[in-house]
């Protein structure tokens, strides 16, 4: 049982789950909250509602409580199941890269890897048709089905082609976030209304704008985000992993165009990586906090990242430049958590 569970790779899988409650509690949580806030300071009587269909001025998450972690289930199970048959079909790669971790074949059968991947797969596929029905936007259980024939394909197929594994992967990976902002954002365009003209104590009129394209644009940005680092990150671990790849009749960049063109894909992408966060750094995060964690705790391990992947000859300096873009990811989303305390401004969203 324990090797099984190592071949879902859960780490990968817990930062998954961080990534889709950041969307929630942190991006739409926090818009939510300064959309009270700015509707609260139109209000002539403090306390009292002012929008019929926003009791108490306050605005709540439209997509359940419940729904949402069945549809964080079901993301699980699914990206569980393609960990498990990518292992299966990396056998031979895995044997010459890492020797000492293949699973498959030594203390999990192939049979039983294949049953887990159908189980898991099978029912990620469910939860997520349930959660899309229950819901009311049955359309969007079109994502679990993508991403579940995506994950075989990927694993029997396209991981061996040039490029388009690469490209797989990264964008399975910005459909997390953006899975959840297509629910929530949805749900909240079917709840409250868009446009409201309030009166005040002088008699004037004031528009309020509940504006949904401020957390739609931020989860759009997390999505380029996870694009990004994943497919620098999937041509970092192509570089670590030539010897196996080219083993196994696969045609991975470093392969096809040599490794220094590798290294030099793998920084291009890191570059238009740091040029979108210095972006969103200079025009959206005005504050201190948002200011100094950006550039400290995201900026410096790219650049590390950066660093690594130019001057790394051997597999393990390949896999610390991996890593330290995985750190990166992981502070990135982070973030989200802190967007109440930084970047809205309650008068602002008016």
């Amino acid at each position: 049982m324990v090797a099984f569970i190592r071949l879902t790779r859960p780490l990968n899988l817990l930062i998954m789950v961080l990534t889709m409650a950041a969307m929630r509690y942190g991006v739409v949580g926090a818009w939510l909250a300064y959309t009270s806030a700015a509707i609260q300071s139109t209000s002539v009587e403090p306390g009292g509602t002012i929008i019929a269909e926003i009791p108490d001025n306050r605005l709540l998450h439209a997509f359940s409580e419940v729904h949402f972690w069945l549809l964080v289930l079901s993301t699980v199970l699914i990206a569980a199941g393609g960990n498990v048959i990518n292992d299966y079909f990396d056998t031979r790669i895995d044997r010459v890269n890492r020797p000492g971790r293949v699973i498959v074949g030594r203390t999990v059968k192939r049979r039983a890897a294949m049953a887990g991947h159908l189980v898991l797969s099978g029912l990620g596929l469910a939860i997520g048709a349930f959660v899309a029905w229950r819901s009311g936007q049955f359309r969007l259980a079109v994502i679990p089905v993508f991403a579940v024939g995506a994950l075989w394909t990927y694993s029997t197929r396209l991981k061996r082609a040039f490029l388009i594994g690469n490209g797989t992967v990264a964008l399975l990976t910005a459909l997390v976030p953006v899975t959840v902002g297509l629910y929530e954002v949805m749900a909240l365009a079917n709840t409250y209304p868009r446009d409201n003209w309030l009166s005040t104590e002088g008699g004037e009129l004031v528009k309020v704008v509940i504006d949904l394209n401020e957390p739609w644009y931020w989860i759009l940005g997390y999505g380029l985000f996870a694009f990004l680092a994943t497919l620098t990150r999937e041509i970092q671990k192509d570089l670590a992993d030539v010897e196996g790849d080219r083993a196994d009749g696969c045609r991975t960049l470093p392969i096809v165009l040599g490794m220094r063109w590798g290294k030099a894909a793998a920084l291009t992408y890191l570059a238009l990586l740091l040029v979108c966060v210095l972006y969103a750094r200079m025009t959206l995060m005005h504050d201190p906090i948002s200011y100094w964690y950006v550039g400290i705790a995201v900026i410096a391990p790219l650049l590390l990242s950066a660093g690594f992947t130019y001057n790394a000859a051997t597999r393990r300096e390949h896999g610390i430049a991996g890593q330290l873009l995985k750190a990166a990811m992981v502070i990135a989303i982070l973030y989200a958590f802190l967007m109440r305390h930084t970047i809205w401004d309650p008068a602002r969203l008016l």
